[in-house]
């Protein structure tokens, strides 16, 4: 979604910016929520605070499970303790869980965690450090609402980005209407056909709907790995969805 020009040049604003470290502000992380309570659409926006929350919660209840407790010994082990953390978790140990998922726990190309500092109330940040976060968070949802907008009717899609298959000029958001008016519908006339000869036919699958959903713009042939037979177009979340439940018949 992002020219890597416009992500340097960012790199390099943050890499010049003056951060003073003792003007910190309380980042007021949310408390716990249960799965059954989340709003799937809500629960992927963007939300640094509720990430760094989840990061601490994630830890305490495998620290667990790494015990070896049966759920019903673990208590209100979401209940944040004096030191700011959940359960029974310690600094130490949330730290050092974290040295070891680097890569994972990144927001906005950043590592909130080498900041973040506990007052024996509240969690602290510096100030220019949160504000950049809270930036990053409005500049995502500005990309995705625009993403979400149909390219020919301007309708709104999910957020999640079910209307923006893969084409060979890329990501295309096209609501079910519009792409079952620009494609056509797959009838199963290649059945028994082998992928290899579409492949070197140039036979492409985004010409057509996905063969299951029937209402957006296919990206990939699914076919059978052993035989080599053509099964239909999907798109690449049918195919995803496929590789757990198994092929289609």
């Amino acid at each position: 979604m992002y020219v890597e020009r416009d992500i340097r040049d960012a790199a390099g604003v943050f890499a010049e910016m003056e951060v003073n470290l003792d003007d910190v502000v309380d980042v007021q992380l949310p408390p716990f929520r249960d799965i059954l309570e989340r709003d799937p659409e809500e629960w992927h926006r963007p939300n640094w605070r509720r990430q760094v929350a989840s990061w601490m919660l994630d830890r305490a209840r495998n620290q667990l499970l790494e015990q070896g407790r049966h759920y019903d010994e673990w208590g209100s082990w979401q209940d944040i303790g004096a030191n700011g953390l959940p359960g029974e978790l310690t600094w130490e140990e949330f730290v050092a869980s974290s040295s070891s998922h680097r890569h994972l726990q990144n927001i906005a190309g950043t590592r909130p965690l080498q900041l973040l500092t506990w007052s024996g109330e509240t969690w602290l940040l510096p100030r220019a450090y949160a504000d950049l976060l809270d930036r990053w968070e409005r500049r995502e949802e500005e990309v995705v609402a625009l993403a979400r907008l149909c390219s020919s009717c301007g309708d709104q899609g999910p957020y999640w980005g079910d209307w923006r298959p893969p084409t060979t000029s890329g990501y295309v958001t096209r609501c079910p209407p519009c792409s079952g008016a620009a494609f056509q519908p797959y009838t199963g006339h290649l059945r028994g056909v082998q992928y290899e000869m579409l492949r070197r036919r140039a036979t492409r699958a985004d010409e057509y709907l996905c063969r299951l959903c029937k209402a957006s713009q296919a990206s990939a042939w699914d076919h059978c790995h052993a035989h080599g037979y053509v099964r239909g177009p999907l798109t690449e979340l049918t195919r995803e969805f496929l590789q757990v439940r198994g092929p289609f018949r």
